[in-house]
């Protein structure tokens, strides 16, 4: 008998004892949401920024405005585990390069006593896996450093084809000079194109370069028509040769500057698309103004 109650309490007590660790573990998220506020939509942007802020010289409330130009936040949902997990949509509209879209971000509940309440943001989404904030910020960094390099590269390729064609339009009008024995009636100003070109690319002078280039450019079909009004070029070996080089110049600058504009365009665009929208202009990354515009 003893035996038997012995085993009875042992069982009440096993089973009583089970039955406070199942309703704590049930009442544990409840608690644990219950013990911090909903985050607010506003609050989102400022997590953002002051993780931003940690890491660069960009004054929060700046990126803060920045980031409420660029994306917007459409949902907040507390966690059962006490975070917060925030839906963003870019504003910019799908183009043909994008397709506008959402992502979400997981925060982490202000410190016990923090009056203020702001809260951390811990993780980004990505292909539908939540990765450490940490890694955002390198691999904008990297990507964007890219694309805004590219810009550069691009402009560059375009000064020097700019510099080509003054050169190959020099070419084919001494070459006409020569079998013409006085000069052509483009020359005169096509050498005077060149001479600025030279002086304001050594001081790099953008809106000198562009004058000049416009310059070049509207000798363009009095060259090309050279052949029409002195039959001589006509049947000269040497000058249609170089007239080939001089058409081939343009295009090649055309298809530098269109590949230019571009390019900007494109480093432009990458800054309000997700995720690189959300670390961008804390990283310092801006806008950049194409120095012409596509034709």
């Amino acid at each position: 008998m003893r035996r038997q109650n012995l085993l009875s309490i042992i069982s009440l007590t096993v089973a009583a004892m089970l039955t406070v660790q199942i309703n704590a573990q049930a009442q544990a998220p409840a608690q644990a949401q219950a013990a911090a506020k909903p985050m607010k939509k506003d609050e989102v942007y400022f997590s953002i920024a002051r993780r931003l802020n940690s890491i660069s010289e960009s004054p929060v409330s700046a990126i803060v405005a920045e980031l409420d130009g660029v994306i917007e936040v459409t949902g907040v949902t507390m966690r059962p585990d006490g975070k917060a997990e925030a839906t963003v949509k870019e504003r910019a509209p799908s183009s043909a390069a994008y397709t506008n879209r959402s992502t979400r971000l997981l925060f982490a509940p202000p410190a016990p006593g923090d009056k203020q309440e702001k809260w951390t943001w811990e993780q980004f989404e990505e292909n539908r896996k939540f990765y450490p904030v940490d890694k955002l910020f390198p691999y904008t960094k990297d990507e964007l450093g890219k694309r805004r390099q590219m810009t550069v590269a691009n402009w560059n390729a375009f000064l020097g084809a700019i510099n080509k064609q003054g050169e190959a339009a020099g070419k084919a009008l001494e070459t006409a000079k020569a079998i013409l024995k006085g000069d052509p009636p483009p020359l005169a100003n096509v050498t005077s194109a060149r001479k600025a070109l030279t002086e304001a690319m050594k001081e790099n002078r953008t809106d000198d370069i562009l004058n000049t280039y416009r310059d070049l450019s509207q000798q363009t079909d009095a060259i090309t028509a050279l052949g029409d009004t002195y039959s001589d070029l006509k049947t000269n070996d040497a000058y249609l040769r170089l007239l080939e080089e001089f058409k081939n110049a343009v295009n090649v600058t055309n298809a530098a500057r269109k590949n230019y504009v571009q390019t900007v365009a494109a480093y432009n665009e990458a800054l309000l698309r997700l995720p690189f929208t959300l670390a961008a202009y804390g990283l310092q990354f801006t806008k950049i103004e194409a120095n012409i515009a596509e034709e």
